[in-house]
């Protein structure tokens, strides 16, 4: 019984590491965030930072 486990969990590892590949040679992954994503968060967490700070006084 032991070895079915492991010969399912193997064959399910194996297609994990296949996606996993196919992936990697598309140009984007899916859901990969760009620069203007990261520059987009850093103003939005500036702002906010700032305006409560404001807020406070």
């Amino acid at each position: 019984m032991n070895s079915q486990a492991e010969h399912a969990r193997a064959q399910d590892l194996e297609r994990r590491i296949r996606v996993y590949e196919e992936m990697e040679k598309g140009e984007q992954w899916p859901g990969a965030l760009s620069a203007a994503d990261y520059i987009a968060i850093t103003l939005m967490t500036l702002v906010l930072v700032v305006g409560f700070y404001l807020w406070g006084y």
